[in-house]
């Protein structure tokens, strides 16, 4: 049993380790996360995943984000070649695992203020289908929440299997009425989630291995918010938008920029060349599509980066500079 800490200066030594914190001082969550681990108080990966939510839910790690996917749709009864509804924006994994269970993508126009489905809107558009329908996937936009309860009354009301895709989005998934695949903040591997243990049971794919990220993302979290911040400020005269919260009340490591023109794939070929991570969405126009003109603008107005969350202030003006270049 761990001696009591004083409160000006605490000590703590596990395994020959010490961890010290100053009075006044940062809370190092990395430090405190170890220490727990080594006194026996992490439980399996699936059990702290749970306890993330708000309500008991069913959880289990997996390996790929593709096969998780695919497995998940066919765990809710889904029949080979029937149509799927998936967001016009939905990235090439989403579609790689729509395909994988053997179903056919049709791309739905998004809400212009979430770039995420509207239940009324898709409402409308579903007898419209081109074919049976078989499942609803809708996207998380570039980590925001998608409105988990209302999901859940849209399956209610139409019977289809909805399976969420909130991959970017670990940070603010706490309720799961209905599937939810989301990804690891270690950066490798999937999770999914659903208050509805059968459905999680009976996924078929390979579990996750390696490191997880879980017991480093506040530490993690704390900085990615501290740089997004930052970037807000540097950013305020540039003309340049962000997701509603972002670096406030959530957090994602993906950055999705808003510009004031309808040239993303120019200014992220720019920030690319001046050696920032960046890219645009890649519309597969081979798919079936029901008429996207919200989307089309949404896909030529913002590029995504990625964001470092150990950028100095310096790094971060070059950052922002390259971005005002390309921008013009």
């Amino acid at each position: 049993m761990l001696p009591k800490l004083a409160a000006a200066d605490q000590n703590i030594f596990l395994q020959g380790k010490a961890f010290v914190r100053a009075s006044g001082a940062p809370i190092d969550f990395d430090a405190v996360a170890e220490a727990l681990g080594f006194t026996g108080h992490v439980a399996n990966l699936e059990s702290r995943l749970a306890a993330r939510f708000a309500r008991p839910v069913a959880v289990r790690a997996f390996a790929d984000r593709v096969e998780a996917t695919a497995a998940a749709l066919k765990a809710l009864g889904v029949r080979e070649g029937g149509v799927c509804v998936v967001s016009a924006l939905a990235d090439p994994e989403t579609l790689a695992g729509v395909a994988a269970a053997g179903l056919k993508a049709w791309l739905v126009d998004v809400d212009p203020f979430s770039a995420m489905f509207d239940t009324g809107h898709l409402r409308e558009r579903l007898p419209d289908a081109p074919g049976a329908l078989e499942a609803i996937v809708p996207a998380a936009a570039h980590g925001r929440a998608p409105d988990m309860r209302a999901w859940a009354a849209f399956r209610a009301e139409t019977g289809l299997p909805i399976l969420i895709d909130a991959a970017g989005a670990f940070d603010v998934m706490i309720e799961a009425p209905v599937p939810v695949l989301v990804g690891l903040p270690g950066g490798e591997g999937v999770f999914v989630a659903c208050e509805d243990a059968a459905t999680i049971n009976d996924i078929e794919a390979a579990p996750f291995a390696g490191e997880d990220g879980l017991a480093a993302w506040p530490g993690l979290r704390q900085r990615l918010c501290g740089t997004a911040q930052q970037l807000r400020v540097l950013l305020l005269d540039s003309g340049v938008g962000f997701q509603p919260g972002w670096g406030m009340s959530w957090i994602s490591p993906t950055c999705a920029l808003s510009l004031p023109t309808d040239d993303a794939g120019a200014v992220a070929w720019k920030l690319q060349d001046a050696g920032v991570q960046a890219s645009c969405a890649v519309r597969d126009r081979s798919l079936a599509a029901d008429d996207t003109p919200t989307a089309d603008h949404l896909a030529a107005s913002t590029v995504v980066i990625t964001l470092d969350p150990n950028l100095d202030i310096e790094a971060l003006d070059r950052l922002c500079d390259a971005l005002r270049e390309a921008v013009g």
